[in-house]
């Protein structure tokens, strides 16, 4: 098994956070390499029952596509580096970057979302693992360990001791580091990969691009939950601070067709009315 290092901070602040996932890739090489991102959403007022953690996996040689396509539609919006893009934050103009309209971040999550996909296939797998009994962190955990799971392909014989995997994980207050590390390397083993040296623990920001990825996708899988519940229940996720338009439902809408149609987006457990 690869060699590992527990991610501390020290360690991450050495690096510009826009090089560190390049720096991985680059230490063990693109070939056959899996990067998967990980980041969990909730909704204590709305879904208060409701827990979900969201895994997103891209072989290493496609990242900068990703990359680019992130950085891209903030740049278009003209969003400041300086907030971080959460999804919770795109139906919330008072929140992050205050001059980025509601409309402005739905296209950019939508273009966002859009490059996970090309005309043949899906160039991510995107895993949201949910439950409606709460979180916590054997919760968490747990969630975590099926959304990896379900994200990597069964690693090939032929490549054992050789399929690398490097996860990146967003920080969360009350998970034990260790415990997350223990959870993943368990899963990324029995799947055929050796993990690249520890889960990289980071901070939320732009610049880490595949995080916000995973935190967008883990909104919308919430928006698409909620749907299914009731469109009552899916609107108050909207908390009354914007006026709700057809122009924006349609928009949003739109956003959602692509994340069912070809985002290779999946319900753990399966959602009765979601693709995936």
């Amino acid at each position: 098994m690869v060699s590992r290092w527990t991610a501390e901070t020290s360690w991450t602040s050495r690096l510009k956070n826009e090089q560190a996932v390049e720096l991985v890739v680059l230490r063990i090489g693109s070939g056959g390499v899996k990067l998967v991102f990980i980041d969990e959403t909730e909704n204590s007022k709305h879904l208060p029952d409701f827990y979900a953690v969201c895994a997103v996996a891209v072989d290493a040689t496609k990242y900068a596509l990703l990359k680019d396509a992130v950085d891209n539609a903030l740049k278009k919006c003209g969003w400041c580096s300086d907030f971080e893009f959460k999804g919770s934050w795109i139906f919330s103009s008072s929140k992050g970057d205050k001059s980025v309209s509601t409309e402005q971040r739905v296209d950019a999550a939508k273009s966002m979302v859009a490059a996970t996909t090309s005309d043949k296939n899906a160039r991510v797998k995107c895993v949201m693992a949910w439950t409606d009994q709460g979180g916590g962190q054997e919760q968490h955990l747990k969630l975590v360990s099926q959304a990896v799971k379900k994200s990597l392909p069964q690693a090939s014989e032929q490549g054992k001791g050789k399929n690398l995997v490097a996860v990146f994980a967003d920080r969360k207050d009350g998970i034990s580091r260790k415990n997350l590390s223990d959870a993943i390397v368990k899963v990324t083993e029995s799947r055929g990969y050796s993990i690249v040296e520890d889960v990289v623990v980071v901070p939320s920001s732009c610049k880490w691009r595949g995080i916000v990825l995973a935190d967008i996708f883990a909104y919308l899988g919430m928006w698409v939950y909620a749907g299914v519940r009731s469109k009552s229940t899916q609107l108050s996720l909207l908390d009354g601070e914007i006026k709700v338009t057809d122009s924006l439902l349609k928009k949003m809408a739109s956003v959602q067709e692509v994340l069912s149609t070809g985002a290779g987006f999946h319900f753990v457990p399966r959602l009765r009315t979601a693709a995936g």
